[in-house]
Formats: structure tokens, sequence, C-alpha cells
């Protein structure tokens, strides 16, 4: 079974899960003269899918905040890097990963030093530290204005696991605080719950109408009906 295959499958089971409501769209596909990439006709204009569901969502009296899944991984961040990178974590140490932000600022990069537990990332580690994680779970806000704050508080001690899941850029930075706003607190707890028990596994890199389908509770299933 290839990996495309295994994630549709495992995003079908999410959906059937949390009893997402579906959206069945419907676009007619333009392919583009001299291009490799496809539009969708919305009325007599082209946009792009991304554009078409927002298109879509806007008229139905939706706010749309367009997004992959890079917000969510500063808000992991931002909330568990005290956590990842406790010093009385006995597989905590010391390794070097290239400067993300010089990087993204096309400047010469150079080895930056950052706190990491050797089996970060792994269901493994979310058992053998479940004490500690659940503790600060509980210990997290409970309202919308308190996690603002805390997010502001912790933006800058979060900067080295930031950096190390490209978690840095400052549009999804804003971005990851605008969904603070969006998302009720419970379910941003749920989030942060799910990525730390298997963060490689879990993580999404999804498209990014998938991720605006999430946040106003909806699926979007678009399917191809024409195409020129």
């Amino acid at each position: 079974m290839s990996t495309t295959s295994r994630a549709r499958m495992k995003s079908q089971s999410v959906i059937a899960k949390c009893q997402v409501e579906i959206v069945d769209l419907k676009g007619s596909y333009i392919r583009s003269a001299g291009t490799r990439s496809a539009a969708i006709l919305d009325g007599t204009k082209l946009c792009r899918v991304e554009e078409f569901a927002a298109r879509h969502f806007r008229r139905s009296g939706f706010e749309v905040t367009f997004l992959e899944s890079a917000p969510f991984h500063v808000l992991f961040s931002v909330y568990f890097w005290s956590v990842i990178q406790d010093r009385c974590d006995h597989r905590v140490r010391t390794v070097g990963i290239l400067d993300r932000q010089a990087y993204h600022q096309h400047r010469p990069s150079e080895v930056i030093w950052i706190r990491l537990p050797s089996d970060f990332g792994t269901a493994d580690y979310a058992r053998r530290r479940a004490k500690a994680i659940t503790k600060h779970l509980a210990a997290i806000a409970e309202t919308s204005a308190e996690l603002l704050e805390l997010f502001d508080n912790w933006l800058a001690p979060s900067v080295d696991l930031r950096q190390y899941l490209w978690a840095d850029r400052r549009e999804t930075i804003e971005t990851a605080r605008k969904l603070i706003e969006l998302i009720s607190p419970v379910a941003l707890k749920t989030v942060l719950g799910y990525l730390v028990l298997n963060y490689w596994g879990h993580r999404s890199c999804g498209p990014t109408c998938w991720s605006i389908g999430q946040i106003n509770g909806f699926w979007l299933k678009l399917n191809h009906v024409a195409t020129s």
C-alpha cells in the first residue's frame, strides 16, 4: 500500500470517528495552456482549488483563513517547548541544526545548538513522559484570552524548538496566533495532545483546503465534473 493510500485511509478514519460534516463541492477543472496546474471554473472566472473552496464558504457567511499544517506546529512548539526541552529529562541532549532564520533570509546558515530528547516525536517519548505531559496539558490555560497571553509570553523561549520544526516564519506565527481566537480552548488542547502522542506520525502535511475545512467544522470534498 502506498503512503498516499495509507494517509487517505487514516484521514477517512478521523472523519468517521469525529463525525465531520462533508460538503461536496463540484467544480469543472480547466487545464491552463503551458502550465502543469489546472484551475477551477467558478462562474465565468478561473481560480485555484483553495480559492474555489474559500469562495463557497465566504458565500455561506464564513470567514476563511488559508493555512497548512505549519501554524499548528507553531502552536505545538510554543505550548510544549518547556516539556520537550526539560533539563530534568535524562534523554535530552544538545544537538546542532542549521539556523532556519538565516536560511529564510537567504543568508549563510550557521549551526545553532538546541536541547532535544533523543526520542522526540515518537510514541515511546509520549509513553515515557506521560506524567509530565498530562500535568502540563492540565495546567495550560482554559480561555482564549489566557492562551493568547501564554502564547505571547512563550513565543521567545520556544524559538529553538520552532526552528527545529520549521515553524519560525513571521507570517506563520501570525496565523497561529489568529487560530487561538478561532479554535475553542478545548479543541486546541486536544490538537496539542494528539500531536505530542506521536509527533512524527500525527503531524499533517495535508492540502490547504483540508485545513480550512477543519477549522470551520467541515470537510471539503471536491469532485472532478469536467476537464477541458
